[in-house]
């Protein structure tokens, strides 16, 4: 049998809250609210917060946007939105679990979704999934079929599983991201207590640790693509669960394409090229960037997603 961590009960349309805070000349701003499944102890994360962006006349097509790890002032999203809507796509702001909006009094945006406890992490990211999942429903509410999603950083990674779950995500654009988690918790993140957080019960070398969770997880991968089923992880390593490479063959060949920095130093490029190719390799765009320095090249990026939406969606 397998294992859904993102089952959720499906939204009917009847706990939407939509209303309109910006009206312009060609296009409307909508703040759409709902309760997440997920209750946490957070009211401020219970509730989930986007931006909708619609055009005067008619649209069908849909653009989610994901922002990176610690947003805490949406420009990014909001020229992103401002360029699609433009084209005659409706744009959407979606806010991550403890982002903005969601962060409880007293936190920073986005501090609580990576952390030093795992099992914290493991929900947020949960969360975030279905809380999109949830979005997708409000959409076929409206009749909108056509649905794309583009991601940054810790935007992309939940893109990738996401779409790995969620079929009705026809078209993606994965920005500075990759999967394999402990790739990048090894590998990429600099904070020591997140390091030890996850691997930390392991008495081996760093080294030595890292290339027994790789084996392990990669045994896991291989028990779960070939059965076509989720299966149980190692005790310990419940992030196997949320990994997007666990998800890769559930949506293959995968219809997105992936935009990275050649000298990305927080997604390693091991988790990029694995990821890619598990996917059927989509086409990767190489940029001369580190991780955070991709919105220096931002009307590049644009011109990309643009062309690729307009195609498939």
């Amino acid at each position: 049998m397998s294992l859904d961590i993102f089952k959720y009960d499906f939204n009917k349309g009847d706990d939407f809250l939509v209303d309109p805070i910006e009206e312009h000349t060609n296009y409307t701003v909508l703040k759409l609210s709902y309760k997440s499944p997920i209750e946490t102890i957070y009211d401020e994360n219970n509730n989930v917060i986007s931006y909708v962006y619609k055009p005067k006349k008619e649209c069908r097509r849909v653009i989610v946007f994901l922002h990176y790890l610690f947003e805490k002032v949406r420009l990014t999203q909001r020229i992103l939105s401002l360029y699609f809507v433009a084209h005659g796509f409706c744009a959407v702001e979606f806010t991550l679990p403890y982002h903005l909006e969601r962060t409880p009094e007293g936190y920073s945006s986005g501090e609580l979704f990576l952390t030093e406890n795992p099992k914290q992490n493991f929900e947020a990211y949960r969360q975030a999934v279905i809380d999109l999942r949830v979005l997708a429903d409000f959409l076929n509410f409206k009749g909108i079929d056509k649905i794309g999603i583009a991601g940054i950083s810790i935007g992309a990674l939940v893109l990738n599983t996401l779409m790995g779950v969620d079929n009705r995500f026809k078209a993606g654009v994965s920005i500075a991201g990759g999967g394999g988690l402990h790739y990048i918790v090894s590998k990429g993140i600099k904070k020591p207590s997140v390091k030890r957080a996850y691997f930390g019960h392991y008495s081996d070398d760093p080294e030595t640790v890292f290339k027994k969770v790789d084996a392990d997880f990669h045994k896991y991968l291989k028990e779960v693509w070939e059965s076509g089923e989720v299966k149980k992880p190692p005790e310990g390593e419940e992030w196997f669960l949320i990994d997007p490479l666990t998800y890769a063959k559930f949506n293959y060949p995968r219809n997105i394409i992936m935009i990275n920095g050649a000298v990305d130093f927080v997604i390693p490029k091991n988790a990029v090229l694995e990821f890619r190719e598990a996917v059927g390799n989509p086409p990767i765009e190489w940029l001369p960037t580190m991780h955070t320095t991709t919105a220096l090249l931002l009307p590049f990026v644009f011109g990309k997603m643009h062309e690729f939406f307009e195609k498939q969606l």
